[in-house]
């Protein structure tokens, strides 16, 4: 591409300037030590507001080229235009980092406390996934808003108000559109899910109420009881296996789809300590040359589906060509979220779970209720989602009004009365650190059952019949052209149709 060097150098800079961030990014969420995360986001920012490369962009933008060349230039644009705007959005872009920067030390090192004693997430976990009383249950739920109240004291409140405020002086409609145009998504792309939720909403409930009267006797099924219920569907998720050989479990694995992962330098820290984040993550350091994954697992089967999630990740980026550096930077959320998604699901498949089990049927059969289960729940997902865009779209001076959101979200879209006065939310770390994100992992589960469908019609087998098969189908028609083309054009390119819920229903 000697037509764009000049702009393929300035990508170069650009991505060295990010990979020190997320290599300090890394120590502060595995080890709770802030080693210059500001000062590298800042060195960052600078690369970004760099008047003569914007110039040379912009130079590039009037020039005919070829549609590759367009859309490295198209995907730089986007990453520089914001920070020539005026320098009072520079300055609120910096607050808003600082901020989030804060925050996120307190998510990282927080640790609830249940019957007077300090308890990891993953413990919290077990309990809500095995314990059988029910009310037990439901404090270790509630525990999970210890962090609300530190959340909003240390500033939460005023990081969605410099947001809205930067979105404001952006000229976006509000923060949710202005995220939307970041992520080159349509802004009307949300408009009809709540109407086909309500559609479902009746059918889903009557097959919840059924599964609630069987397992909790009970009419409604409650936060506490979603991991519990899973567990009585599968008994088998709660089987307690040997972590210390996770790497040759996901190798083999991922091998069966003829990628070894053994050649992609993937650092995987994955044991609960202090000061460590909670939360699963894959830090895309430098694509194809160090991806790295923080998780927190400790002895159970379901644990899995966190590695089998941020390997996919992993692969994904070792994937895609090292030297398409802008490109890179184009690929969608949803696709990157979806395609962890798809191998997150064989954590319910013999190609992954027959090196644990002996007993074949048994645990297929567990599977396969669960995945039924799992669908019918899918939609759901759509009230956290909603729930993140009600924090931009209202007026919010106090936890209170936040918990009044959370209340007034969920008889909105689910229609539910509320089950306590302080529903856990601030956990979620996504609200702090990746605002509007939450749809990538939705419509990335959407994009799974599209790819799911068009495999099987192009090669007329499931994908375990062919997994060499599909794996050369990922590569070739999704994580090779991931970067060039925007989601909904790489949707419509592989599937011959619009992105539509109809995949999930």
């Amino acid at each position: 591409m000697g037509k764009i060097s000049k702009i393929q150098e300035i990508g170069k800079e650009i991505h060295e300037l990010q990979v020190n961030l997320g290599r300090l990014q890394w120590s502060m969420f595995t080890t709770g030590y802030d080693f210059g995360v500001e000062d590298a986001y800042s060195k960052f920012i600078d690369g970004l507001k760099n008047k003569a490369h914007y110039e040379e962009i912009l130079n590039y933008k009037e020039k005919e080229l070829e549609i590759v060349e367009k859309r490295n230039v198209e995907i730089l644009y986007n990453l520089f235009k914001p920070y020539h705007l005026s320098e009072d959005l520079n300055k609120l872009d910096m607050e808003i980092q600082q901020k989030v920067n804060e925050l996120s030390k307190i998510l990282n090192t927080f640790r609830n406390t249940f019957d007077g004693k300090s308890i990891s997430s993953v413990e919290l976990n077990q309990i809500l996934s095995t314990n059988k009383d029910r009310e037990v249950r439901k404090r270790a739920y509630f525990t999970k808003n210890q962090i609300d109240k530190p959340m909003v004291d240390a500033g939460f409140i005023d990081l969605i108000n410099l947001r809205k405020e930067y979105a404001k002086l952006y000229g976006a409609k509000d923060f949710i559109s202005y995220k939307l145009e970041e992520d080159e998504l349509d802004v009307n792309i949300f408009d009809n899910w709540i109407s086909q939720l309500h559609e479902m909403l009746p059918t889903m409930n009557e097959a919840r109420e059924k599964y609630a009267k069987k397992i909790i006797c009970d009419d409604r099924i409650m936060p506490w009881d979603e991991q519990y219920i899973d567990s009585i569907i599968s008994p088998s998720l709660n089987k307690t296996v040997d972590m210390s050989n996770y790497y040759t479990n996901l190798k083999e694995m991922f091998d069966t789809f003829g990628i070894d992962i053994s050649k992609f330098n993937i650092t995987y820290d994955i044991f609960p300590r202090a000061n460590k984040s909670e939360w699963g993550y894959n830090f895309p350091i430098e694509t194809a040359k160090d991806s790295r994954i923080l998780a927190n697992v400790k002895n159970k089967y379901y644990e899995y589906g966190v590695l089998l999630h941020e390997t996919g990740h992993g692969i994904h980026s070792f994937l895609l060509n090292p030297e398409e550096i802008i490109l890179n930077e184009g690929v969608s959320g949803i696709i990157s979220e979806g395609i962890a998604n798809l191998f997150q699901g064989f954590l319910y498949k013999p190609a992954f779970y027959s090196k644990f089990f002996t007993d074949a049927d048994k645990v297929e059969n567990e599977f396969s209720a669960l995945r039924e289960y799992r669908k019918l729940n899918s939609l759901r997902a759509i009230n956290r989602i909603f729930f993140d865009h009600s924090l931009y779209k209202n007026n919010i001076t106090s936890l209170d009004d936040i918990y009044d959101l959370y209340w007034k979200n969920s008889k909105e879209v689910l229609k539910e009365e509320p089950f306590g006065e302080a529903p856990p939310w601030a956990y979620t770390i996504h609200f702090t650190t990746h605002p509007i994100y939450l749809h990538n992992y939705f419509m990335g589960d959407v994009t799974c059952e599209m790819l799911t469908k068009v495999f099987k019609e192009r090669f007329n087998a499931e994908i375990t019949e062919k997994p060499k098969d599909f794996g050369e189908f990922l590569i070739n028609e999704i994580i090779k052209p991931s970067g060039r083309y925007k989601y909904n054009e790489l949707f419509k390119k592989i599937s011959g149709n619009d992105f539509s819920l109809k995949y999930m229903l």
